[in-house]
Parts: structure tokens; sequence; C-alpha cells
């Protein structure tokens, strides 16, 4: 069979196939190809080529640059209020005449506390080494757990889907923390309607992944947290972009909260990925339990 009767079943063919030389110029473009993009074969052939526009690892890393240099900056100018925030806390709590309230003031001061600390960190993120502790993994969602459900007492239900055999492992608590708040809090916002007519579920699921594939290095054993709501989910034009700094889907959000998880889940050697369909979205945590 010669090279004409090669291109001949290719223009056969019903899927966009095309033929290109070593240097990316379309040598060949099949009738399906022509269709799609309604241009004619001869244009193609004669003018089009297939240019590579992915990002290269050095562009990657610009762009990584430049998000954490915007968090620096946002860090920056959330300082000053959260202290107000702080001090105000500690002046209501003092008045209190309802000592039961008082639970709630002590969340807020907490609360301010752990983020003037996360704050300080964005701002010297060089100078200021990562606080590295034993972590149960399962103590960071209860804990997350217990956030939420304050900040969203009626119609959602938290379901707890833990792997007991799990083990503990070396990493920064309070950043994981805040990653997997700031994931959960995204997912309540999503489960709004939901939460009106008390449908909303947010489940909390722990597993053991083995020979996991993070990066370019290969783990015997990770964590998969997974986060994953009844909500709408996550809108198809924004969902290769969820992890950069000020994207998001609801009026009023920042844009952050993946962003900046995203970044300490990285600071573990681990990775954040999601899957989201209308009625389940799952965001998974992955974590190297070893190296």
């Amino acid at each position: 069979m010669n090279s004409n009767d090669n291109l001949s079943l290719l223009d056969t063919q019903p899927l966009p196939i095309a033929v290109l030389e070593e240097n990316g110029r379309i040598a060949f473009a099949n009738r399906a190809l022509e269709a799609l993009l309604g241009v004619p074969r001869d244009e193609i052939q004669s003018n089009w080529v297939l240019v590579d526009i992915r990002p290269t690892d050095g562009q990657m890393a610009d762009q990584n640059e430049v998000n954490k240099e915007l968090l620096r900056n946002l860090a920056h100018e959330i300082k000053n209020p959260l202290g107000g925030i702080r001090g105000a806390a500690q002046l209501l709590q003092m008045d209190l005449s309802d000592k039961s309230l008082i639970e709630y003031t002590q969340v807020i001061i907490h609360e301010a506390d752990r983020l003037q600390s996360l704050v300080d960190r964005l701002l010297a993120p060089h100078r200021q080494p990562h606080v590295r502790v034993t972590v149960n993994a399962h103590e960071i969602c209860e804990r997350v757990r217990q956030l939420i459900l304050v900040e969203f007492p009626h119609g959602l239900t938290v379901v707890r889907d833990y792997d007991a055999s799990i083990p503990e492992f070396e990493g920064d608590r309070e950043q994981l923390i805040q990653a997997l708040l700031n994931i959960a809090h995204n997912a309540a916002q999503a489960l709004e309607e939901r939460i009106a007519d008390g449908s909303a579920i947010l489940t909390f699921k722990t597993r053991i992944a083995r020979q996991a594939l993070l990066g370019k290095a290969r783990h015997k054993l990770a964590l998969e947290l997974h986060v994953i709501d009844n909500g709408p989910g996550v809108p198809p034009e924004i969902r290769d972009r969820i992890f950069y700094p000020l994207v998001t889907g609801r009026a009023g959000g920042s844009g952050l909260g993946l962003s900046l998880a995203q970044n300490f889940v990285q600071q573990h050697a681990g990775a954040i990925e999601c899957e989201s369909l209308p009625g389940r979205t799952d965001f998974k945590m992955l974590i190297p339990l070893t190296t």
C-alpha cells in the first residue's frame, strides 16, 4: 500500500485527523477536521501549524511565585483588622452576662490567633520554619467539623467516614487545619440552597492510598482526605482554574481559600484534586505518609 492509499484511508475516518511534519506543519487534513474547523483543507494544509501551548515547568514556577506574592500582599492587608476582631471579642467576652455564650467568643479569639499565626507565615515564609509536629488526620477533621457546625448549625449534616487504621504523621497542624477548613467552608457555602431546605450533606472521608504518585515521587502510603458535598458542583467555566488566586464561582467570594489550601498541602509534598458533577463534588487532599 502506498502513501496515497494511507491518506485515502485517513480521509474516511469520522474523527478529526491530521498528519504532521516534523516542524509541526499540517501536511494532511481529513474531511472531519475540515468540517470541525470550517476551513478548506487546502488552506489548512498550506498555512496551518500545530503549536504546543502548554506551559513549561519554568512558566509554572513563575506563576507559583506570582501567586505566593499575591497571597503575601493580601496577608498584609488582613493583619490589622484581624487584631481588631480579636480585641473586640475579648471586650465582648468580659461584658457577657450569659456565661454560656463565652464558648462563642472563645472560638472567635482562638481562630483569630490561629489566623494571625498563618498571616505571619505568609508575610515571612522564608524566615519562619514550619511548626512540624505529630499530626492525627481525624483530630484535624474533628476540629474543622466543629468550626463548620458553629457557622452552619441548622440544615447541614456532617458525616464522618473515617479509616481508623490511618497512622499519625509529621506535619504542620495549623496549616493542615486551615487547608481543610478552606475546602469545607467553600463546600458549605455552595450548599446554601440545600441548607435552607435541610438536605445539605457534607462528608469527611479518610482512606489510605498505596503506591501514590505525587509529582515525580512515588510514596508507599498516602493519606486521602475527601470533602464531599451534595451541592450544585463547580461551574464548568472555572473548573480548571479553581486553585488560582481570585478565581471564585460565588458572588462575594474572595477566591483565596482554595489557592491557599493548595499552597499549604503542596508544602507537605501533597496535592489537592477535584472531581465535580451536579449533586456531588469531591475535593481530595493527598498527603504522603511515607517517603
